[in-house]
């Protein structure tokens, strides 16, 4: 992830502390909807937040997934399927202010799209193996 991009509502949970780096989050969901022209990524990771949400207070958990939805989305490209363990997410600001360069690459796949914006659409926090 690109310093450029600090989502408010990460900032939020994480305060000063680091974000996610989504090169090592789990990524393990990924909507391309053709109708509002919209990506949606969905990442997990055990780093969890400084300031978790007061509804998460009496759940035991050790996983955070965020959704991450990218809006006015342009010049997509696929190539594969985006399951590898080993990959690569980058966003960039893109060639025209205000906007984004977005890839997600393999050895073997790849993804990438401009965006007009992007946002954690949702939040959500789990416990993941034995307690």
């Amino acid at each position: 992830m690109t310093d450029a991009i600090d989502w408010p509502e990460l900032r939020t949970l994480y305060g000063t502390a680091a974000l996610p780096d989504l090169n090592t989050c789990h990524f393990f969901y990924l909507h391309i909807d053709e109708r509002d022209t919209s990506v949606t990524f969905g990442f997990e990771t055990q780093q969890l937040p400084e300031h978790p949400k007061p509804e998460w207070a009496e759940k035991a958990y050790n996983t955070l997934r965020f959704w991450i939805e990218f809006t006015g989305v342009a010049d997509l490209q696929l190539r594969g399927i985006q399951a590898e363990a080993e990959r690569s997410v980058q966003i960039t600001g893109g060639n025209t202010p205000g906007s984004l360069q977005v890839s997600v690459r393999s050895s073997t796949r790849s993804m990438a799209f401009t965006a007009a914006a992007s946002q954690v659409s949702h939040t959500r926090v789990y416990l993941q193996g034995p307690v």
